[in-house]
């Protein structure tokens, strides 16, 4: 056989492949990704190719079989499609937080959830207070979120003023959030409700769990019945993302093989290979490749398919499907007299007021409860000028808070337009008030 691995093309690519890798999973390269379609999404929607962008948005796309047909806009896909694989993916990380993560411990996730509760009952408050008895008031559900990938990305920048473990917080912080955000879209932005499908998502689902008790790893398995399972949460009403939550709680987090066997097999085949006096041929000797493939299927089952599809889907959703739903969901035309006054609106002021104060306001308020009735603890290093910071940066709800919108008023334009240009007006104001507060006031309190 011959060997070429060290030819110049290999050599150059090597060079650049490690960097390249690297910036491709760092957190602040989704962050960045999801501003460039913010903005591509803004220019587009008022430019003089605002048409082409609604023409997309609004493009069916389908396919018919004699006389069934199956098509809905691009931006139905990829809301009700496209983002339930996001929600999936939301859901693996909920169920290994609580089962391996800062959720495991319940001091830490008393506190998570104390704070989580104060930084959505706080902000659906005031904007009920703007909203009250009004047509709008459907929308209180909106600055209920924050969005996870924004608020990472944003304190990756103020980094080395912080402790470690304020990442980490905000991370299980937002987790929660998460599901408290999950179980309002469940529960009151669902319309129409067909109990006959609903049942049959729900029989599906304790389908795709009773093959997890059964020790089924086949990912054929769960992604089939997962489509079947999001058909039919789909046509009951219910919105479809939280078919993807569901269905992420079903799926194996525990290891076939433990490390022990797992080493004691690999160490059997691999003393195998090595007392063969020739070379070892993956391509022209079966009995080889073999071998090196039962390595791969025991180091297989010694991981989890939670982990694994957990790590598979992280870049496709935060470089492909996020920048998608932002670019097909935050195209607002506006002027400045109409921006103007879409946010001096019970909405706008809602919105805002909701993002920015009250977050705030509640997971700081519920965190001084929280330790002051030794309901839970902090991280080491932490104190509440940290968590003063870090409810300002919660206050960024840009996708989640989009998401919620666009259900909420999804036939009121006028109303949707409104909403979208507060939550990114209260976004940017959270972002810039959170990094400034952690850089300056909470540095002063010597807390690094």
């Amino acid at each position: 056989m011959i060997d070429d691995s060290n030819n110049l093309l290999q050599r150059g690519l090597e060079n650049i492949r490690d960097p390249f890798s690297n910036f491709i999973r760092a957190q602040r390269t989704t962050s960045w990704f999801l501003l460039l379609a913010t903005i591509l999404a803004l220019w587009w929607a008022n430019s003089d190719y605002y048409s082409t962008y609604q023409n997309l948005t609004h493009t069916s796309i389908g396919f018919f079989l004699g006389d069934f047909s199956l098509h809905a806009s691009l931006k139905h896909i990829i809301n009700d499609g496209l983002m339930v694989v996001f929600f999936f993916l939301l859901g693996l990380e909920i169920k290994r937080e609580i089962l391996a993560g800062d959720l495991a411990l319940p001091e830490n996730r008393r506190m998570l959830i104390l704070c989580a509760a104060g930084g959505m009952a706080c902000p659906a408050a005031i904007y009920s207070l703007f909203n009250w008895s009004l047509d709008s008031q459907i929308g209180w559900g909106i600055p209920l979120a924050t969005d996870t990938a924004f608020a990472l990305g944003v304190l990756t920048i103020i980094r080395k003023h912080i402790p470690g473990g304020l990442l980490a917080f905000l991370v299980g912080l937002a987790i929660v959030d998460d599901v408290g955000a999950i179980l309002v879209i469940a529960i009151f932005y669902t319309q129409d409700l067909s109990i006959v499908h609903l049942v049959s998502s729900f029989t599906l689902i304790a389908f795709l769990a009773l093959g997890n008790y059964a020790g089924i790893r086949q990912p054929y398995f769960y992604i089939i019945v997962g489509i079947a399972t999001w058909w039919m949460m789909l046509k009951s009403g219910v919105h479809p993302t939280f078919a993807g939550v569901a269905i992420a709680v079903t799926v194996p987090a525990r290891p076939k093989l433990t490390s022990e066997k797992l080493l004691v097999k690999a160490k059997g085949i691999i003393n195998s290979i090595q007392e063969k006096s020739e070379p070892v041929d993956v391509l022209g000797s079966r009995t080889d490749h073999e071998q090196v493939l039962e390595v791969r299927d025991c180091a297989e089952r010694a991981s989890t398919p939670l982990r694994r599809w957990e790590d598979a889907l992280a870049l496709p959703v935060a470089l492909l499907i996020l920048p998608l739903f932002v670019l097909t969901n935050a195209g607002v035309p506006f002027s400045s007299t109409t921006f103007i006054e879409s946010l001096q609106q019970p909405i706008g002021l809602g919105i805002i007021s909701g993002l920015v104060l009250g977050k705030c306001i509640g997971i700081t308020g519920a965190c001084w409860l929280g330790l002051r009735y030794k309901i839970g603890c902090l991280p080491v290093g932490i104190n509440l000028h940290h968590i003063i910071g870090v409810s300002l940066i919660a206050g960024i709800g840009f996708t989640m808070s989009t998401f919620i919108a666009t259900l909420g008023f999804d036939s009121q334009p006028v109303h949707l337009q409104s909403a979208k240009s507060s939550i990114l007006v209260a976004s940017l104001i959270s972002a810039v008030l959170g990094v400034l507060y952690i850089r300056f006031v909470a540095a002063k309190h010597n807390i690094h």
